[in-house]
């Protein structure tokens, strides 16, 4: 019974930190996508590789990878 309440305490808190880095990451896309409608083809393509920099970065910054 404590084995089971120990590994459900633990996927509970990894449920909650998976959460957390997904709103996360979901605020960053937004506020990275503002004016994006006026992109080109080129410019979507250097926008995900600027995406994908500053996403990390902010993550590592938060200690979250």
């Amino acid at each position: 019974m404590e084995e089971d309440k120990s590994r459900i305490e633990g996927k509970l808190r990894e449920l909650v930190e998976f959460e957390v880095k997904r709103k996360m990451l979901v605020k960053l896309f937004d506020k990275l996508m503002e004016g994006a409608k006026q992109l080109s083809d080129e410019e979507i393509v250097e926008f995900s590789r600027k995406f994908k920099k500053a996403g990390s970065e902010e993550l590592e910054k938060k200690g979250l990878i």
